[in-house]
């Protein structure tokens, strides 16, 4: 069978334009398999290419697409099954070509399309799992550059934004700075986004051979392992280091940040909130994990209302990350020249 279009999350699996189909399906996270988009009209067809192009998956198309879990609030909600076979019906879970059984929508978000499972894709008669194209897992991180953790209170509330300028300012003072995304589910709109403002490398979880990190924590955390020490053998001077969606969640971001190999290589942490309730919640769990946030930035800080509020009554500093930031940049800078003594 010929392939017309790939989707972004088999972007390390060396697909061929024609492919071997078998019938025979052993559902687990990370299989890749092929599916026929069904009725495409009023749905979310959305398909990201393996360039980062945001197209459209039309009926009839038959593209790639990987068995994995998603858990999004403001989106959609998924699972593997438990068996499969050609003829299924699942969901696309994911513009990056993830699919699964539906567990939850959010209304508002619209409705996922169904796709029509056609077979499992083959190499020399095995299936193939993007696990097979990943870098290593790791069981700790032996040495690494200064890790500024950046995390939120939910999704889209600034993470990246921060990332990007940070990205710029210390690329633009000769540093070399790689970037890594360690929780979310496969979308590559972030990490196309960090490397447009700067960073050398950006490696994230699917890097590593999973399609989200809401499955096994051990896992998450081997593969959060393995990109801190992947970026680590191209000597950078400071990673950035970004967790999807929120603190709390499904996505095991407390897992992975509280590893003590991960955790004694952050020199900063920075969390992204959408109103003030969010940031007090933020300093309780934070301090729960044991952390101190260094920065609060995202919506609640883009008024003065917001950053005089949360340095005052939290005694956080605060800054909007809608233009300048100084003050995250001076206390980065501080915090790294520390960690060098």
């Amino acid at each position: 069978m010929k392939l017309k279009k790939i989707p972004s999350i088999v972007k390390n699996v060396p697909l061929s334009d024609e492919v071997q189909v078998g019938r025979s399906i052993v559902p687990e996270e990370g299989l890749i398999i092929l599916v026929e988009a069904l009725d495409d009209e009023g749905k979310n067809n959305v398909l990201e290419f393996t360039t980062g192009r945001l197209g459209k998956l039309i009926k009839g198309d038959v593209v790639p697409a990987v068995l994995g879990k998603r858990r999004a609030l403001k989106e959609f909600a998924g699972d593997i099954p438990q068996a499969l076979k050609p003829g299924d019906e699942l969901y696309w879970l994911c513009e990056s070509g993830l699919v699964g059984e539906i567990v939850g929508v959010n209304e508002r978000w619209g409705t996922p399309m169904k796709v029509k499972v056609l077979g499992a894709l083959l190499h020399h008669g095995k299936t193939l799992n993007i696990k097979h194209s990943a870098i290593p897992w790791q069981n700790d991180v032996v040495k690494s550059a200064p890790i500024v953790a950046v995390l939120a209170t939910c999704m889209d509330s600034g993470k990246t934004t921060l990332v990007c300028k940070l990205a710029e300012h210390f690329r633009n003072n000769g540093l070399t700075v790689m970037g890594a995304k360690l929780t979310g589910v496969a979308f590559m709109q972030d990490p196309f986004k960090m490397k447009d403002n700067g960073l050398d490398t950006v490696m994230d979880f699917v890097d590593a051979g999973l399609p989200s990190t809401c499955g096994n924590a051990e896992d998450a955390i081997k593969a959060a392992c393995g990109i801190i020490t992947e970026l680590n053998n191209g000597e950078p001077d400071l990673i950035l280091a970004e967790f999807g969606d929120g603190i709390i969640g499904e996505y095991n971001v407390a897992s992975i940040i509280t590893h003590p190999s991960i955790k004694k290589h952050v020199v900063m942490t920075v969390v992204a909130a959408n109103d003030l309730m969010a940031a007090w919640g933020a300093k309780k769990k934070m301090t729960e994990l044991g952390f101190t946030i260094d920065m609060l930035t995202g919506p609640v800080a883009n008024s003065h209302v917001g950053v005089e509020y949360i340095e005052h009554n939290f005694g956080i500093p605060a800054e909007s990350n809608q233009h300048a930031i100084p003050k995250t940049i001076a206390i980065l800078e501080k915090k790294m020249k520390e960690a060098s003594v």
